[in-house]
């Protein structure tokens, strides 16, 4: 029991302190709430697939949304609806893992609205 809750602790506090997994805080708007999450989930050097997941008070399918991204170093992509879902995809090249954002341009029935991402949280140093 005790070597149980011992190995728990440990995987619990490996987990926490890895800033490989990290993601940055949900964006608003305008009625909007946006999360990004990247595939893989440790972002890489080279491409990665940003996921950004819309959603409007609880409603995910939302109609005559548009979602384009890049990154400092690349173009404006139009990310891809996946469905009814809210997500939005698009694969694109990132260099500099410790430095880069991702750029978020929308729009929707007339209103544009913009939003960075950080790919790297701030106070830590890339591996």
């Amino acid at each position: 029991m005790k070597l149980k809750l011992l190995a728990m602790v440990l995987f619990l506090l490996s987990a926490c302190s890895s800033p490989e997994v990290w993601a940055p805080e949900p964006q608003q708007w305008e009625e909007f709430t946006i999360h990004l999450e990247t595939r893989p989930e440790v972002m890489r050097q080279g491409m990665n697939e940003f996921l950004l997941i819309v959603n409007r008070k609880g409603q995910r399918h939302i109609p005559d949304l548009l979602v384009k991204i890049r990154t400092s170093n690349s173009k404006w992509k139009q990310a891809m609806p996946d469905g009814a879902l809210g997500i939005y995809r698009r694969a694109l090249q990132v260099q500099d893992l410790q430095h880069e954002q991702l750029y978020v341009r929308l729009s929707y029935r007339g209103k544009e609205g913009a939003l960075t991402f950080d790919l790297f949280p701030k106070n830590i140093t890339a591996q």
